[in-house]
């Protein structure tokens, strides 16, 4: 009987300690839905340059902006005749590739363009479209063009300002 009753002990014991064991049961009602979007990566070429042309200085007086639109057009100084502006005038090209109707952001940075002369810097900022959407996947891609404002102040020295047009793209 002894035995009996350890045996009933270490049995209950046993029992006691295990998990019970339960049958697994899956979502009432509809189950929930898996996707993925895989899309390509972006990347971005460029032709031409911007270039605002030859801008002459007449005494200028106060901050005057020379804006190049990114569809090639000279705003000399918002008529001012402290600037006179001739010459060519440039935008670049940008091309970017990925996914089809994706949407890209245009990310642009102001630059400093800087004299070639004396190193004196005149801030431009790029202007143009903040965002595309992709017509195709891949090649040819999605042309857009970027152009800038410069300004000019009575302190601006003459030479030839250089520097490189801070452009990127992301998706949305």
């Amino acid at each position: 009987m002894t035995k009996f009753v350890k045996f009933a002990a270490l049995a209950a014991t046993v029992l006691a300690t295990t998990p019970a064991l339960a049958v697994p049961v899956g979502v009432t009602g509809a189950p929930p839905s898996a996707t993925a979007r895989i899309i390509r990566p972006l990347s971005l070429t460029s032709t031409g340059s911007l270039n605002f042309g030859t801008i002459v200085l007449n005494s200028v007086t106060a901050n005057r902006t020379v804006a190049l639109s990114s569809g090639n057009v000279l705003d000399c100084g918002a008529g001012t005749t402290e600037l006179q502006c001739s010459g060519t005038t440039s935008v670049p090209t940008y091309n970017v590739r990925g996914t089809n109707n994706q949407v890209v952001t245009i990310i642009k940075a102001a630059t400093n363009l800087t004299n070639s002369t004396d190193s004196t810097t005149l801030s431009m900022t790029p202007t143009g479209a903040a965002s595309v959407t992709l017509t195709n996947s891949g090649s040819p891609g999605f042309d857009f063009t970027i152009g800038g404002t410069i300004v000019i102040g009575a302190a601006t020295t003459d030479g030839v300002y250089s520097g490189v047009v801070d452009v990127r793209v992301d998706y949305q």
